[in-house]
């Protein structure tokens, strides 16, 4: 894999049309793509300067699977998320007071241990143990987490993966405030927890976030002993967490049977994709601030040897769903 690659799947264009760019035949492209040629030309057509040739490696990105993403969204997702990393890492380190990485991975844990985890995250965010994370997306950031949005791919609402050192997360800016910051935290969870794609890496991100969110100690003290769904409207309010998932993390804790969460789930399919009370989601800024802090995306673009429309997307939130 090489820039070569990588600028054809963020831009979703055949090997034709970048070997059009390049003077060379589709064939030579194939050839350098495969790592069965050496590329000895110049890539500025590109808008990338010869020394990005390489790409950094990146772990296995993850995301929840959907049949409705296609590969080649995905593909330009996975791409925008190892160049958000590539570019955050070289800002980070050429910039005062940038924030620096405080996340480490934890590795696999059982499903018992992730509500003590995810305590620790929040302590670790400068935040107590319980109460509502208000500012999750600049928390995140604090803690030296990338943030990106990922505008107009289908059936992707988050991915994450970490590019060399940098955790980088991506997000769909159109999607509601709750799920956004639902997305984030499953995302973190994903990045804390997992190296690559398990059977119960989706389900070990959902419980993450949901403990992320609202611990369980604050979930218990708020669960009626029968609760009705205006019960869980009334908790979306104050914890920015879907009523959905929060039916969800009521049914996962006990504090609902079977039967009384298929019941929730009927009345709530009346709302269709829109829950009430929603509200705006929190677009990712850090990134931003450190292009703007080094000159603005023409002199960083410049400066790094990076596609400048291509950086411009990694600060693009203009699809920011608005309520």
């Amino acid at each position: 894999m090489n820039r070569i690659r990588a600028y054809r799947d963020i831009e979703g264009i055949s090997q034709q049309e970048v070997g059009d760019k390049l003077g060379i035949s589709p064939q030579m492209v194939s050839a350098i793509e495969s790592g069965r040629r050496v590329f000895a030309g110049d890539i500025a057509p590109l808008g990338y300067s010869n020394e990005r040739i390489d790409l950094p490696p990146m772990s296995e990105p993850l995301h929840r699977t959907r049949a409705s993403t296609s590969v080649t969204d995905k593909k330009r997702a996975h791409e925008l998320l190892r160049l958000g990393g590539e570019v955050f890492a070289e800002l980070v380190a050429h910039t005062d007071k940038a924030p620096r990485l405080t996340l480490e991975r934890v590795g696999p844990v059982g499903i018992a241990e992730l509500e003590d985890c995810a305590v620790d995250f929040r302590y670790s965010l400068g935040h107590e143990e319980r109460g509502p994370i208000m500012h999750l997306t600049a928390a995140v950031e604090l803690a030296g987490v990338c943030v990106i949005p990922l505008a107009g791919l289908r059936g992707i609402d988050g991915m994450s993966s970490w590019v060399g050192d940098v955790p980088v997360i991506g997000l769909a800016p159109s999607a509601p405030g709750d799920r956004f910051r639902l997305s984030l935290g499953h995302e973190m969870g994903h990045l804390l927890f997992h190296r690559k794609r398990t059977d119960t890496s989706e389900s070990e991100a959902n419980r993450f976030a949901g403990a992320l969110l609202i611990p369980l100690a604050d979930f218990g003290a708020a669960m009626p002993e029968r609760p009705q769904l205006k019960d869980f409207i009334g908790l979306k309010s104050t914890w920015g967490v879907s009523i959905a998932a929060l039916v969800y993390r009521a049914h996962e804790l006990n504090y609902i049977d079977d039967q009384r969460y298929r019941a929730l789930q009927i009345q709530m399919s009346k709302w269709q994709k829109d829950e009430p009370g929603q509200f705006d989601a929190a677009p990712g800024q850090l990134l931003r601030r450190l292009i703007d802090a080094n000159g603005g995306l023409d002199k960083v673009a410049k400066k790094l040897g990076v596609n400048r429309g291509h950086l411009g997307e990694l600060v693009n939130w203009s699809h920011l769903r608005l309520t």
